[in-house]
């Protein structure tokens, strides 16, 4: 059994080494949402340098994540990223959310209602299940299909089984808003999907590598148990699922901005986070003994999975997405 890398033949030396700098700051001790934006600049990587962003791709942006998944990353990186990806590539917001003063979270898929005043635009309704909700300063609410962006929300922490990450309720009662993305909010959640498949990738592949190791070490009879051609059968189908997970997963980052992104990203989401939740259960079982146990980190690789699983739609629904924009 080898060791569970990304296939690099499909990425450039400078994308290899931001993988292998985003791998190796996340490894270290101490860092800080300060040092994730200012000395690694991560939140900038997909804006503009018009911007203050390094005017890279959501390729780019991919990369990070997933190495930020294999880390269970708990800093909003991703809603970050996800609001950054979801505006439009000139918009004003860009600079702060590129430079790490501004955090951003996307707030779809709840009920909420747009008023005019004579102030401008007030926003009411409530959204659950908002990544980073109760860290953003910035939120981007759906709307009539339109994203509304806003700061004077009641956020309320709810507790989820992914203690790794925090979710929050979103209550809006005569917010002053104002439309940055008209008919945006499908696109954000093409974004949301291609970001969690990403993330999902890295969980796989940090779960998959924790599993190998213990079973090239653990002995048993006498000898390795990566010697057991029934475990190694195992190990084996659940590295093919992640492979497939992980092309989906980074051919979506790539059709980002193109017409088959609206297609390519509910198709990585159901893929990579399937083979996520997959992965992390089974490495439960293949640690034997210790993984069930709260000291090693497999319970916490499976809630991240669960949890990326549920989140803006489960399996059957995103199927019957798939189906129904196939034929269209």
């Amino acid at each position: 059994m080898s060791t569970v890398e990304p296939f690099a033949g499909e990425f450039t030396p400078e994308q290899m080494a931001l993988r292998e700098s985003v791998r190796g700051f996340l490894a270290s001790p101490g860092y800080s949402w300060a040092r994730l934006t200012g000395e690694l600049g991560l939140t900038a990587l997909a804006v503009g340098e018009e911007h203050g962003g390094f005017g890279a791709t959501a390729v780019e942006a991919g990369i990070a994540l997933e190495e930020a998944g294999a880390a269970l990353l708990s800093a909003p990186l991703l809603s970050t990223t996800a609001a950054i990806l979801a505006l439009d590539p000139a918009s004003d917001l860009l600079p702060g959310l590129a430079e790490g003063t501004s955090i951003g979270a996307l707030a779809l898929g709840g009920t909420v209602e747009a008023r005019p005043t004579a102030q401008g635009t007030v926003l009411d309704g409530r959204v659950h299940h908002v990544l980073d909700g109760d860290a953003a300063d910035l939120l981007l609410v759906e709307c009539d299909g339109d994203l509304f962006a806003t700061d004077a929300a009641v956020v309320q922490p709810v507790p989820t089984v992914d203690t790794t990450r925090s979710q929050a309720t979103v209550i809006l009662t005569a917010a002053p808003a104002r439309l940055v993305a008209p008919a945006g909010a499908a696109h954000g959640l093409a974004v949301m999907y291609a970001l969690l498949a990403a993330e999902s990738v890295g969980v796989a592949r940090a779960a998959l590598q924790s599993t190998v190791d213990h079973l090239r070490t653990r002995r048993q009879f006498g000898v390795p148990l990566a010697s057991f051609q029934a475990l190694r059968h195992r190990v084996a189908d659940l590295y093919v699922l992640l492979e497939q997970a992980t092309s989906t997963a980074r051919y979506a980052l790539r059709a980002y901005g193109t017409a088959e992104f609206a297609l390519a990203a509910p198709l990585a989401k159901l893929s990579a986070t399937e083979a996520a939740w997959t992965v992390t259960r089974e490495s439960i079982q293949l640690l034997g003994g210790i993984g069930f146990t709260w000291e090693h980190s497999a319970h916490r690789y499976l809630k991240r999975a669960t949890a990326n699983h549920l989140l803006f739609g489960d399996p059957p629904t995103l199927r019957r997405l798939l189906l129904a924009r196939a034929f269209t």
